[in-house]
């Protein structure tokens, strides 16, 4: 890792003078300005800048680098290309793709900003005529994202050290922690470009930011958890339409389940009347959204399941994977022209409408009135208790329709934990639904493994009919669906294990000392 100084300078007319006087003092060549362009990608859910980190895409007199750094401008890897990067998959191997791939996963990268300038460089000289480091200076410095939202940035300068001289570099940096016509950058380059357009990093996430106070009535706290999951539902409108990637889609029916499950597990808060259609129209969304859903997961699977083959049958699977690409995109046509549809349209006015409508008038039902918590406490209670009652009543012989139950139950419960952590611990919480995940991600699996292993074999019969599948590849599917119902078994086996662990006396006493939760359940095998 390259470590490197950034200043700010305080005067941006001063730039001139004081790169005279600068030129003066060492043995410096400068080269001759250029105007370059640095846009900075990341995606929709800044999955770089919340590990610290920044893409680059460079443009120097028509040469195009990539430049993965640290927010402070490091430089961690970079590559030559004369592509804007997308997904990980469309990067050549290396170091950067290895480090990008670790962290975006499926996420499509993003132009978030623009940054143009003028841009001098200057190395300075040893006694020798060697290069010991690098000045790069900016000035008239644009910024621009790509709605066209347009600002400005002051004139700024950065050390790059050369390797092997870096006390070359902490000398010149040392000068210029001590000149007061400069002050050290304290924001990252990529933060300061935002704040010129007036966006915050981190302006998205798919996880619930909510700040529910214990006291406030319940149908204050339900109408902002609400309109919370809305406002998540219009962010990835755009991404889901155009499948910038499949994440978009998938946070968008989070946040569609997450409605239904809060309008379901807390009745009696808000006029079930005005509610009812509205139940309907999110019943209807899980239901246009699944099918493209469906094929994504197939999708970002394909590769893990094709590697519960022998090396090779993998080839066989090709035709398999260019008919699940082939409806993939059928299936999003369809959903695509239903977002856009006046049902859909009327839907989100209406909610809004409704949400901002029940946040300005004051409870009239008396479960509205209640203080929050303790309508969270009654509700979570009940559920837990629910999901103790199901697990425990599952054995070895109860069908598999059991374990789904339970899986729909837990995924409520989660729900209902995340829509209220904020009256509670924070550490308690945060434990009890990484239990409680731990247990769901057996459930996700076991129901996993056996819908992909029954529309293995419907697939397979499909691609027969249509004559889009030789031999070898129908022979390959079946093997396949073996494999992800062997899968299934074994998920099936470790189910007693893992809600063993979540029914452990510690998290039921955990419970009760939160929620008022009375009467334990015994767990599996105690």
């Amino acid at each position: 890792m390259t470590k490197t100084h950034r200043y700010i300078f305080k005067n941006p007319e001063q730039v001139d003078i004081w790169l005279d006087d600068l030129l003066q003092s060492d043995d410096w060549h400068q080269e001759a300005p250029l105007y370059s362009q640095a846009t900075f990608f990341d995606t929709f859910d800044w999955r770089l800048y919340r590990q610290q980190s920044s893409l680059q895409v460079t443009t120097e007199d028509s040469c195009q680098a990539l430049h993965y750094r640290s927010l402070r401008g490091d430089l961690l890897a970079s590559l030559s290309s004369s592509c804007q990067p997308a997904f990980t998959w469309d990067l050549p191997p290396g170091k950067l793709r290895q480090k990008l791939e670790s962290l975006i996963k499926m996420r499509r990268l993003l132009p978030q900003v623009s940054v143009t300038s003028r841009q001098r460089q200057l190395s300075l000289l040893n006694n020798n005529g060697k290069i010991v480091l690098r000045l790069q200076l900016f000035s008239d410095v644009l910024v621009a994202d790509p709605r066209g939202t347009k600002g400005k940035i002051k004139p700024h300068l950065q050390i790059d050290p050369v390797r092997g001289y870096p006390s070359a570099a902490q000398r010149l940096a040392s000068r210029f922690d001590a000149d007061e016509g400069l002050q050290v950058a304290d924001n990252s380059p990529l933060a300061e470009a935002l704040a010129a357009i007036g966006r915050q990093p981190t302006d998205y996430s798919s996880k619930l930011n909510l700040e529910l106070k214990p006291s406030q009535s319940a149908k204050k706290a339900l109408t902002t958890i609400l309109l919370q999951l809305l406002a998540t539902l219009k962010a990835n409108l755009e991404g889901t339409s155009a499948d910038l990637d499949s994440e978009f889609l998938h946070d968008f029916r989070v946040a569609v389940r997450r409605t239904r499950s809060a309008l379901g597990q807390l009745k009696g808060i808000l006029p079930a009347a005005e509610l009812t259609p509205f139940r309907e129209d999110f019943a209807w969304l899980g239901t246009i959204t699944g099918p493209t859903r469906d094929l994504d997961v197939y999708l970002l699977k394909f590769n893990s399941y094709r590697n519960l083959l022998p090396k090779h049958q993998h080839q066989d699977l090709d035709p398999f994977h260019r008919f699940l690409v082939q409806h993939q995109k059928m299936e999003q046509k369809i959903l695509a022209a239903e977002l856009a549809s006046p049902r859909f349209i009327g839907l989100l006015a209406r909610w809004q409408a409704l949400l901002e409508r029940q946040r300005k008038i004051d409870a009239r039902l008396a479960t509205a009135k209640l203080p929050a918590k303790q309508v969270a406490d009654q509700r979570i209670c009940k559920l837990y208790k629910r999901c103790l009652k199901e697990g425990a009543a599952i054995t070895a012989e109860s069908p598999a329709e059991a374990l789904h139950e339970l899986r729909k139950a837990c995924k409520k419960l989660r729900y209902l934990l995340e829509f209220f952590q904020t009256l509670y611990p924070a550490k308690a919480m945060k434990d009890l639904i990484t239990a409680l995940k731990v247990l769901q991600d057996n459930l996700g699996d076991f129901q996993d493994y056996q819908v992909h292993g029954e529309a293995m074999l419907s697939f397979g019969m499909l691609m027969a009919e249509n004559q889009q599948a030789p031999p070898a590849t129908l022979l390959a599917m079946g093997t396949l669906a073996g494999s992800l119902l062997h899968q299934q078994q074994q998920t099936r086996e470790e189910f007693h294990h893992r809600f063993k662990s979540f029914c452990r006396p510690r998290n039921q006493q955990l419970f009760q000392k939160l929620f008022g939760s009375t009467g334990r359940m015994r767990a599996v095998g105690q």
